[in-house]
């Protein structure tokens, strides 16, 4: 359980790394460039396998933009680095739990990990969306 919940933590540690507008704007960073970091950084993080995450990104502001497409970049190499991290523990996690057989399956896992989590908040999620 101490390993659990430590890599439970290194997690939210590492997204607690992701870099936030105060430190885009300190760094002489303007709007356009941070919307084109956080377009960016969504798109990343999907990319490299987040399927809660979206594509986004402005064609025409990419290609008229230059703030806006080197903030998308950016941000796009940050969200690619976030998921490579997160499914690393992740990944860390699953082999540590043992499921009987020789072969784990993450999914299992995760939903083994959530049987007993009361998601009834989630469902409304889903439904604003819609």
């Amino acid at each position: 359980m101490r390993i659990f919940l430590s890599l439970i933590f290194v997690t939210f540690l590492s997204f607690g790394c992701a870099t936030s507008d105060s430190t885009l704007r300190q760094s002489g960073h303007n709007d356009a460039y941070i919307q084109g970091f956080h377009d960016g950084r969504h798109s990343g993080l999907q990319e490299a396998g987040n399927h809660y995450e979206s594509y986004i990104k402005d064609e025409q502001r990419f290609a008229s933009d230059k703030d806006y497409q080197k903030g998308w970049l950016a941000g796009e190499a940050e969200g690619k680095e976030l998921q490579r991290q997160a499914t690393s523990v992740g990944e860390g996690i699953a082999g540590s739990y043992r499921v009987k057989g020789d072969k784990t399956d993450p999914e299992k896992v995760a939903k083994d990990v959530l049987k007993n989590v009361d998601t009834k908040e989630l469902k409304s999620l889903e439904k604003e969306q819609d």
